[in-house]
């Protein structure tokens, strides 16, 4: 019964820290892809820019 109960407890904490790397690897995740999603519509605005050069 007792070895139930440890390996039962075993998997749960396992699970959870399996739980918290996920969480922390999707963070920085969405982290990078902001910075990548911040950089593409700067690269945007010196498109139009350059366009806007281009036609004048």
């Amino acid at each position: 019964m007792i070895s139930i109960v440890i390996s039962v407890m075993g998997t749960y904490f396992k699970l959870q820290n399996d739980i918290r790397e996920l969480k922390t690897q999707q963070d920085a995740q969405s982290r990078i892809n902001e910075i990548r999603l911040n950089v593409l519509e700067g690269q945007v605005v010196l498109l139009q820019e350059q366009m806007k050069e281009i036609n004048n």
